[in-house]
C-alpha cells in the first residue's frame, strides 16, 4: 500500500501563495531543491489539482531543457516529466504533459474513494504537490500519512493559507528538520 506525503512550500505565517497566487517569495535554495529532487525521485506518483496543472506542466516541461536555469531544477524537471502524474478535477480536461492522467471526481467523497484506490494500487510514495485547494481537501479529509513543509523565511501577511476549514485535530510527529543557509527550514512530519 502506498504512502501519501503532502509537500508544500509555505511562509512563516502559513501561506502557500500570495493574495494573487504569487510564488516569488519561495526561497531560492539549491540544497533545499536537491532535497526536493531526491524525494521526488524516490516517489511513484505525483498528485496535482486541476488548478495547479497548467502552471506546473508548463514550467516543468520547459525546465527539463532550459540551460539558463540551475542544473538541479533541470533534474527536477526531468523527474517531474517522467513520474506518473494524477490530476484531480471535477470535470474532464485535456492534458498534454507526458505520463499524466486525469481522475474526475464529483465531490470530496469521490476524491477520498479514488485516493484510497490509488493508495491501494501504489507500492511506494504518492507525493501531493497542490494546488492549495487540493492540499486543503487532503488535510480536511485526513488523507496524508506525512506532511512535509518547506518553511520560507517570510511573513506574507496576506495570501492563501494552507490550514483553513479544518474540523478536526491532526496530530503530527516531527521526523526530520533541516535548516538551510537561505533561512528556509524543512519540517517533515508523520501523521499519528
Amino acid at each position: 500500500m502506498g504512502r501519501i506525503v503532502l509537500q508544500m512550500m509555505i511562509s512563516v505565517d502559513g501561506m502557500v501563495s500570495g493574495p494573487h497566487g504569487e510564488l516569488d517569495w519561495i526561497a531560492d535554495d539549491e540544497p533545499l531543491s536537491r532535497a526536493h529532487k531526491e524525494i521526488l525521485e524516490q516517489a511513484d506518483v505525483a498528485v496535482l489539482g486541476a488548478g495547479s496543472y497548467p502552471e506546473m506542466s508548463g514550467y516543468w516541461t520547459g525546465a527539463e531543457r532550459d540551460e539558463k536555469i540551475d542544473a538541479n531544477l533541470r533534474d527536477i524537471g526531468r523527474a517531474m516529466n517522467e513520474i506518473r502524474k494524477v490530476v484531480y478535477s471535477h470535470h474532464d480536461m485535456p492534458v498534454t504533459w507526458r505520463n499524466t492522467e486525469v481522475h474526475v471526481v464529483a465531490d470530496d467523497d469521490a476524491l477520498v474513494k479514488d485516493v484510497q484506490r490509488l493508495k491501494e494500487e501504489t507500492k511506494g510514495t504518492i507525493m501531493v504537490y497542490g494546488g492549495v485547494r487540493l492540499a486543503r481537501t487532503f488535510m480536511q479529509q485526513s488523507l496524508p500519512d506525512a506532511v512535509h513543509l518547506s518553511i520560507c523565511p517570510i511573513v506574507l501577511g496576506a495570501g492563501q493559507p494552507l490550514f483553513v476549514d479544518l474540523t478536526h485535530r491532526t496530530n503530527l510527529r516531527l521526523r526530520k528538520t533541516v535548516a538551510y543557509a537561505s533561512g528556509a527550514t524543512e519540517m517533515r512530519y508523520e501523521v499519528v
